[in-house]
């Protein structure tokens, strides 16, 4: 009975260990969509240091691919999460922090076709259950699905969009952005649906304004996306030469920004999922 009782403890010794090493787990994430997705993942306390791009109001240390692997040994990270973007800019860093013990995890931004695979493997990194990843993004996805469903069941219309990427030539998102997508969740009709990208891959397609001007009539909202590639506010289309047709043609000026709109992230589809039903349809 001693032994088996001896057993019983060492069993509960492991588990609670294989615990306390899963909640001390020191990550650094180089990109801010990697980020969302750990907090969604209920693992923000994982998190020791972020990146210099994160808006997040999280209190943590910040980094940028640029920096030296000794900012990052002095935190003791177990992991750092980055990007092959972010490892182009400092092609050595991975290497030299490899070989101060650190896993070095590069996961590119996913699409929307191949996000249940990135967020296995982030599951993965994370030492939580994928499947428990995968279904946080389909519920997520089914409850913004039924919440259009009730507002199309009680006669309310879908809305013409158009998204403002870039004030720059207006380029808008490309028809397989995750912005497009998550319009077309949200139950929005994208104007620019036929666009070609501006190179393979891009999250954004050109548009112009002459092409504005021909659709004008066909537009019931136009969002302004805000973030890097574009500050533009309200006020300023406004102000621009042809900004007193939205007055004329009645259409709805919206600022959303970019990281609930185009950013890939659980995060970023609850937030900006909820956002684009209340613009759609005041839900």
């Amino acid at each position: 009975m001693a032994r088996v009782c001896r057993v019983i403890l060492l069993l509960i010794f492991i588990f609670a260990l294989n615990i306390n090493q899963a909640e001390a787990l020191r990550i650094i994430s180089l990109y801010p969509g990697h980020t969302d997705n750990i907090i969604a993942l209920g693992c923000e306390d994982y998190l020791i240091g972020v990146s210099e791009n994160d808006n997040l109001n999280l209190n943590l240390q910040k980094f940028s691919p640029r920096d030296g692997a000794e900012k990052f040994l002095a935190l003791k990270p177990d992991i750092v999460i980055t990007r092959r973007l972010a490892e182009r800019l400092n092609p050595t860093l991975s290497d030299v922090l490899r070989q101060g013990g650190v896993k070095v995890f590069s996961l590119d931004t996913p699409g929307w076709s191949n996000f249940e695979e990135y967020l296995i493997k982030l599951a993965n990194i994370l030492e939580i259950e994928p499947e428990q990843a995968v279904s946080k993004f389909r519920n997520l996805i089914n409850n913004i699905k039924d919440l259009r469903s009730d507002a199309l069941s009680k006669g309310k219309a879908a809305p013409r969009v158009f998204v403002e990427a870039t004030s720059r030539e207006l380029n808008t998102c490309a028809p397989d952005s995750w912005a497009a997508h998550l319009i077309e969740l949200a139950g929005g009709i994208n104007i620019a649906s036929q666009t070609e990208p501006l190179r393979k891959g891009s999250a954004r397609a050109p548009f112009g304004l002459e092409n504005i001007l021909k659709n004008l009539n066909n537009i019931n909202i136009y969002i302004i996306q805000q973030g890097a590639m574009n500050t533009a506010s309200i006020n300023d289309v406004k102000a621009r030469p042809w900004g007193k047709i939205f007055d004329m043609q009645n259409i709805k000026l919206i600022e959303i920004s970019e990281g609930i709109l185009s950013r890939p992230s659980l995060l970023g589809l609850e937030e900006g999922g909820k956002e684009l039903l209340k613009i759609f349809y005041d839900l």
